[in-house]
């Protein structure tokens, strides 16, 4: 509709301007018919004369209006064309950079370690959120790739990750895609109360259900799995609650020894921790919070994947020599 309503505004006001030219040769016309009988008395035919000069200079008024109304044309679609070359010219720049850019990603893409399918797969499902879905599940998606996307960087620098609070799914993806072992320690300690040891809280959670599942899948795909109880109290060793899990854990298949930690060299006791490392390439390590009146278990401050080579190399060393130093369940 508004596209006929230009077109018709634009067809009369080409009319005017044509009336316009027609109007303005004509008087001139006339007013050269009349200066050229003025000046032509003496002529044996003054009229015709006239006539027919002031036809010629309406009728060249007439073709130079047109000539400096089509220059004038000429020159707006000149201007016009190059305009809309420029616009083109970055259009298909622009095209092309998108082009050499997607080009290139694809090719990162392609030469990365990890699964090409999966990263695709990434990409293809975020371009599936609608831009209609509600303004929160955008903002929630958009955070939760950000934080995917600052979790693979981290990892790629190869340093560590960091995690504020207690993680759940790092640590089962990692027991899921261990290839040959996993070396854990789990300090296990009385509470203040006396009312039994601390970390029972972790093996009769849902979490620790899980993670025990996992490591029996493990075994059965032929990964070796050591833990490492270690106790702050002797008579822990007999606790039942605590030879109950060690028994569980050993029908599982993992390998179950215990130190206690009040036989340990001062230094070495006051250094303790808990750390799991996964293929003796990853150590898995966890920053307990003191332990709140009433809690079964410490709350986790801080949870962090250690990839330094250095610092998993001391990993392993820790861990055998606690290892040495603990015995089997009686």
């Amino acid at each position: 509709m508004s596209r006929a309503i230009g077109e018709t505004m634009q067809t009369m006001a080409s009319r005017a301007r044509l009336f316009r030219k027609i109007m303005v040769s004509l008087a001139i016309g006339t007013l050269a018919y009349v200066i050229t009988n003025l000046l032509a008395e003496t002529a044996d035919e003054p009229q015709l004369i006239g006539l027919t000069l002031s036809v010629f200079i309406g009728g060249a008024t007439l073709v130079i209006q047109v000539l400096v109304d089509f220059e004038r044309r000429l020159v707006g679609v000149e201007d016009s064309h190059e305009s809309h070359a420029e616009h083109m010219e970055d259009l298909v720049k622009a095209g092309f950079a998108k082009i050499n850019e997607a080009t290139e990603l694809f090719s990162l893409v392609e030469a990365s370690a990890l699964h090409t399918d999966v990263v695709l797969e990434l990409v293809r499902h975020s371009t599936q959120i609608k831009a209609s879905a509600p303004r929160l599940v955008l903002a929630f998606a958009q955070a939760e790739i950000g934080r995917t996307s600052q979790f693979v960087k981290e990892l790629s620098e190869g340093s560590n990750v960091s995690y504020d609070g207690e993680d759940r799914d790092w640590m089962l993806a990692l027991a899921r895609n261990v290839q040959s072992s996993i070396d854990a320690t789990s300090l296990s300690t009385v509470d203040a109360g006396g009312r039994g040891w601390i970390d029972e809280g972790l093996w009769h959670s849902d979490l620790g259900q899980r993670y025990l599942e996992v490591q029996r899948q493990a075994i059965e795909n032929g990964v070796r799995i050591r833990r490492a109880f270690i106790i702050d109290q002797s008579e822990l060793a007999t606790d039942p609650g605590f030879l109950e899990i060690c028994r569980v854990q050993r029908e599982v298949g993992i390998e179950v020894r215990i130190l206690d930690s009040s036989a340990m060299p001062g230094l070495r006791r006051t250094s303790l921790f808990d750390f799991i490392l996964f293929d003796d390439v990853v150590s898995y390590e966890v920053t307990p919070a003191t332990l709140a009146a009433g809690s079964v278990r410490r709350a986790i401050v801080n949870t962090r994947i250690e990839l330094r080579p250095e610092r998993v190399r001391d990993r392993i060393q820790r861990f055998k020599d606690l290892w040495a130093l603990a015995h089997e369940p009686e």
